[in-house]
């Protein structure tokens, strides 16, 4: 039988090894005794003849995958309005956390090892949007208002009696609409005291007390 001379380097180690026999580099990778499975890298193909002096390289390769999942937190983005008084707070659209999916794919040949990471968004982060008011209320004339809604409407701020005048200072829609009342709310009585209150400041600046029967 033939016997072969081969340059080997098997694992980046280098040496000179002898087959006989050998037809293919699969059998002198047999006769050799070297462990390679699907993994590795073997050059050239397993199904090359066999030549004297030949070099034969086998790459020891494994491949690991981790998956690891998380949750992305979503962050809280503040809007700031005019239409709501300050320190008033309304979200308006709520958050949701999204979903991550990372696979690690380690690759080490011959000892090196190398990391690979695929990213997949399973659902995608919704950040939460609050409105911010940032509308100032003028307090200076609060006894007068008080006074004048005790009169108009006992006092009660969200009261609704069916007879086109609304809220505690009983606001016709259209004067409400015109002093800027639909910022804050459709409707007077679905306002707060101080929005209504406020809206009342800014008519007052343009016609003072008139459009009110009762007098502060």
């Amino acid at each position: 039988m033939r016997t072969t001379s081969i340059h080997l380097r098997y694992a980046a180690q280098e040496s000179t090894v002898k087959v006989t026999g050998a037809s293919t580099v699969a059998d002198a990778i047999t006769q050799l005794g070297l462990v390679v499975d699907g993994d590795d890298r073997v050059s050239p193909a397993p199904e090359t003849a066999v030549t004297d002096g030949m070099s034969l390289v086998v790459d020891v390769v494994s491949v690991t995958k981790t998956i690891k999942k998380s949750t992305v937190k979503y962050k809280t983005i503040k809007k700031k309005t005019s239409s709501m008084m300050k320190g008033k707070k309304k979200t308006v659209r709520k958050g949701r956390t999204g979903k991550v999916t990372r696979t690690y794919t380690t690759t080490t040949v011959n000892g090196v090892a190398t990391t690979d990471v695929h990213k997949k968004t399973n659902r995608k982060v919704r950040n939460k949007i609050v409105k911010v008011g940032t509308s100032k209320l003028d307090s200076s004339r609060w006894k007068q208002w008080n006074k004048i809604a005790k009169c108009e409407s006992g006092g009660r701020w969200s009261i609704n009696t069916h007879n086109g005048y609304y809220g505690g200072l009983q606001f016709s829609l259209s004067t409400w609409r015109s002093a800027g009342g639909n910022r804050f709310a459709k409707y007077p009585n679905k306002a707060s005291k101080r929005e209504q209150i406020h809206v009342a400041n800014r008519l007052y600046k343009k016609r003072g007390f008139s459009p009110w029967s009762c007098k502060p």
